[in-house]
This record gives C-alpha cells, structure tokens and sequence, in this order.
C-alpha cells in the first residue's frame, strides 16, 4: 500500500509539472486562427523580425563555437591555478538578469565609454545595430555551449587520449580526430541550447540595440512591442513560432542521439 501511494504521488506531480508547460502553450494556440497567423506571417515587419532573429542568431552559434570549443576544452582538460573563477565566469551570464548584463554591454559599447569611444573612432558602431544584437546574444548564451562541451570532454576516458599521445600523434591532431568526434554530442547539445538562447532573448538585446522595426527588431522584440501597442495576434503569430521551432528542434536532436544510441 506503501508503494501505491508514492506512485501515485508520483504520477501526481507529474501530471501537475506536465500541465504546467502545456496549458500555457494550449492557450497560445487556441486564442488564434490559421488564417490569422498566415496574414499576420505576411507582414513586413514580422517577417523582417524573423530574419534579423535567425540571422543574428546563426552568426551567434559559429562564434561560439569558435570562442566556446577552446574555453571548455581549457577547462575540462587543464588544471591551473584560477580555473574555478573562469568556470565561475562562464556561468555568470546565466544567472545575471538580462537586463543587466544589457546594461553592462550598454555602458561598455556606448559612446560615454572609452571603449565604445575608441570603437567609434574606427568606424564600428555596435549600439542600435545588427552587431549589438549579436554581442547581446553571444553574451547570455554562449555559456550553454561551453558548459555541455566541457562536461563532453571531460567524459572522455583519458586513457583514449594518452594513446593517440603516445602514439605519436599531436596534441592538435588528437583533439581533431579524437576528441571532438567523442564530444559530438554535447557538442550538438550546447549548439542547440545556445541557438535557442539566442532567438528567445530579450532583455540584453533590447537594452544594447533598441526596437527598431528592419534594422533591430527581433522575434522577442516583435512579441513584446505588439503586445504592448494592442496587436496581439502579431505577438501570438510569432511567439507561436519560437515555441514550435523551439520544440522541433529539440525534438530531432533527441530522436537523432536515440537513433545514434541505438
């Protein structure tokens, strides 16, 4: 009878968590129609949002990859004296507000900043642009990718690696054809959490870049001025779009490593 209760009770708050993410996104889907999302799909101004959101963020992910593989591989293989603060570091923006970590770019990058008064001596103009937007982005989701590849090397058996060494192979070649292929999918992971970090945020790049309708408007700002301004059905037409992609793109990674699993 024991054993009963505390299934059901499991089951219970399941069955709560799982009510939990579904009825606000049955809502969503109920308070519109096909029709309406088509038309609201057609406007220049969404579909410039959509653009700016999947370009800004593609460029994000390649650069983190590029800052992130390095950073956790340092991490996961290395150990030196301050490796907890950079570790400390890399999670930092994840628990900041967006917000904040917003202002703390705006003030680095604006013109009342040296640095931003240097940038802007040499042509590069970051705030209210596309380049802003980027920053901001890279900021507050590199962090996912760093984290699932560190945690992927540092899986790797160390007996794999001190073969291909004493093999005679170079520490660069082992790292091209050993350990990134066995790091694939927290690779793959952290790509995917990061990519999505970067098209649902808000926060930092609407302090960093503004709202401007073609140049800086995202999918997040997009939801946010419409459903300020009394269009809801615009707000609905793209939020819908985020929690779909979003859920798609989930939902092949996950049957790809079952698949690869298997």
């Amino acid at each position: 009878m024991k054993n009963f209760f505390f299934e059901i009770s499991i089951l219970f708050i399941t069955a709560v968590f799982v009510c939990l993410i579904v009825l606000p996104m049955f809502a969503l889907f109920t308070t519109t129609s096909f029709e309406e999302l088509i038309y609201q799909f057609r406007s220049p101004v969404i579909l410039s949002a959509i653009v700016i959101s999947l370009e800004t963020s593609l460029i994000v992910v390649f650069l983190s990859l590029c800052l992130g593989i390095p950073v956790a591989y340092l991490l996961a293989m290395k150990d030196f004296r301050g490796k907890e603060i950079i570790d400390t570091l890399v999670d930092l923006p994840v628990s900041m507000p967006p917000l904040v970590a917003g202002l703390a770019l705006l003030i680095l990058l604006g013109g009342n900043s040296k640095f931003g008064n240097l940038l802007s001596s040499h042509g590069v103009d970051l705030i209210f642009s596309k380049k802003g937007i980027i920053i901001a982005q890279l900021f507050v989701s590199i962090p996912f990718l760093i984290k699932s590849t560190k945690d992927a090397f540092a899986s790797i058996n160390k007996n794999v690696i001190n073969a291909s060494l004493t093999l005679g192979a170079s520490k660069f070649h082992t790292f091209k054809t050993v350990l990134l292929p066995l790091a694939k999918n927290g690779i793959y992971t952290g790509m995917i959490m990061t990519w999505s970090r970067a098209l649902g945020e808000f926060g930092a790049t609407s302090m960093v870049a503004g709202c401007i309708p073609f140049r800086t408007e995202t999918m997040t700002v997009a939801i946010y001025q419409n459903a300020m301004t009394g269009e809801p059905a615009a707000s609905i037409a793209v939020a819908l779009l985020l929690l779909v992609f979003s859920f798609t793109l989930l939902l092949i990674f996950k049957l790809r490593i079952k698949v690869q699993a298997g």
